[in-house]
């Protein structure tokens, strides 16, 4: 393996007295070291060892050519076509070529490896396990569901309370939604180049690489910045690796997100309206415990732009199964699905649902919640159900974050009643009849009777909200059925009525 004159200079610290490094000093572009044997010029891409009063004073330099000199070399050394490492003059040359082999021996085991593990397609986690001696920090892989799923074992970081992780790897939800709400993690997400995370989100900076097949995130190389603070090698080291990676995609297609469960592969030709197999849904369910007599709810989660931009509804598909019993979760068409099994929740119905709504809110999603039903014979009716009340409710009340289908029917009921004809020619006739009479004549008959429905046709209670006598109600309502021909008593004339009055308000928002 290829090493850099920077690098070199990082692990021969103790001996270095000067140096002279250009831009090519910082690439992986130096095989072993050989000992200037005379010349006058230097080769590129080559690295030399020698002492000082071996160099010539006319020596020339080819561009990225590279030497480290026991001793001060001449001026003409400190050129910008070479890469220059003075080392103190009391060194030995053959123990500071040992040294320098042993560097190179340690990154090029590393490399035969790394390459190993690409041929045989083994885990992340091993891949983490031969590179934490090389960054010495150790080094952490976070997959697209911000779970942590490879890590070094070189210390006990990966059980840091600062952290939160569970023993899945998940990282909390606190630090998902500040990561997805953090516009520099924004800026970050689809970087392909070496980066540095500030401490913002988590605890510490970290050095990251984002890996992508086919220009999909797979997942993020990440070294904490906690034993020792980063070395610019970490960064040349940290690229070569991905380079190493994205140059072998069959090696990344292990990695791609396992197809879907067989339950979510049903559940989603139940939302398309395919043909499923009805005898393997049941048996879905029955292993999970769940069955046709039980009491269910559905779930409709719309999630934040920030979610749909870093593809967060697997993550919070998995935070939902796992710190909500009895429920099954999975995304469709940006949106998250759940179901729930409410005869089998460990509390009560109540905590339950005041727990998912901090989840929700903490979330900054908006949710529809379907009515309860036994079975799932009709689960797409229910699903609608779910959506109509996030629909209709987030319409109604922009700043609520929950909604329920029970809350919204009536709403649902009267757009379904204008879908074809507009509420104006829905009017009954007997309002209509009021609505002129009340233009012409300059009365208020129409807003008296709307007052007396709403009262459950109380004269009294009636009275009492428009601050008038009980004759004078007596008198308007037997004007109202004179003028609008009616006893008031037609159930189905009333029941006309009310609606009329709810499709004008319909018509006013």
């Amino acid at each position: 393996m290829n090493l850099s004159l920077a690098l070199l200079k990082e692990k021969l610290v103790t001996l270095v007295k000067d140096d002279n490094i250009g831009v090519s000093g910082s690439l992986l572009h130096l095989p072993h070291p050989v000992f200037y044997a005379g010349g006058d010029c230097l080769d590129s891409h080559i690295l030399y060892i020698t002492m000082a009063e071996k160099l010539p004073s006319n020596l020339t330099f080819m561009p990225a050519s590279a030497l480290i000199c026991i001793g001060d070399p001449p001026p003409n050394c400190y050129n910008d076509a070479l890469d220059l490492l003075v080392i103190t003059d009391a060194t030995d040359i053959f123990e500071l070529s040992n040294a320098i082999h042993e560097i190179y021996e340690i990154y090029g085991n590393w490399d035969l490896k790394l390459q190993r593990c690409l041929r045989e397609k083994k885990s992340l986690q091993h891949l983490a396990d031969i590179s934490e001696l090389i960054f010495g920090n150790g080094m952490f892989v976070m997959n697209g569901d911000f779970y942590m799923v490879a890590h070094s074992k070189m210390h006990a970081l990966y059980d840091s309370p600062n952290l939160h992780l569970d023993e899945s790897g998940r990282i909390p939800i606190e630090q998902v939604n500040l990561f997805k709400n953090d516009a520099i993690y924004n800026k970050i997400k689809n970087e392909k180049n070496v980066f540095i995370y500030p401490s913002e989100v988590l605890p510490f900076r970290t050095l990251c690489q984002n890996i992508f097949l086919n220009d999909t995130f797979l997942f993020r190389i990440i070294v904490p910045e906690t034993v020792q603070p980063f070395n610019d090698s970490d960064s040349q080291i940290l690229e070569y690796l991905s380079q190493q990676l994205v140059q072998d995609p069959d090696y990344l297609a292990t990695f791609q997100r396992s197809k879907n469960s067989q339950l979510e592969t049903l559940l989603q030709n139940i939302m398309l309206g395919n043909a499923y197999n009805q005898t393997a849904f049941q048996k879905a369910l029955q292993q999970m415990g769940w069955s046709q007599t039980n009491l269910y709810c559905v779930v409709h989660i719309k999630p934040s732009s920030q979610d749909i931009y870093h593809t967060t509804t697997t993550y919070f598909c998995n935070v939902i199964m796992q710190d909500f019993r009895q429920t099954f979760a999975f995304s469709h068409n940006q949106s998250i699905l759940v179901i729930i099994n409410l005869d089998h929740l460990d509390g009560s119905r109540d905590d339950y649902f005041k727990k998912f709504n901090r989840m929700v809110k903490d979330g900054n999603f908006k949710v529809g919640y379907s009515n309860y039903s036994v079975g799932l014979t009709h689960l797409k009716e229910y699903f609608r159900e779910a959506e109509i009340a996030l629909e209709l409710g987030t319409r109604n009340d922009p700043t609520k974050a929950n909604h329920k289908f029970c809350d919204a029917v009536l709403p649902y009921m009267l757009n379904q009643i204008t879908a074809e004809l507009p509420g104006q020619l829905l009017i009954s006739p007997i309002l209509m009849r009021l609505q002129d009479y009340d233009l012409k004549n300059h009365s208020d008959y129409v807003h008296t009777l709307r007052v007396f429905l709403n009262n459950n046709h109380n004269a009294v209670q009636t009275a009492k909200d428009l601050f008038i006598h009980r004759a004078t109600i007596v008198y308007r309502l037997e004007r109202i059925k004179e003028i609008g021909h009616t006893d008031l008593k037609n159930k189905d004339e009333l029941l006309h009525l009310d609606l009329s009055f709810e499709l004008i308000q319909l018509a006013t928002n």
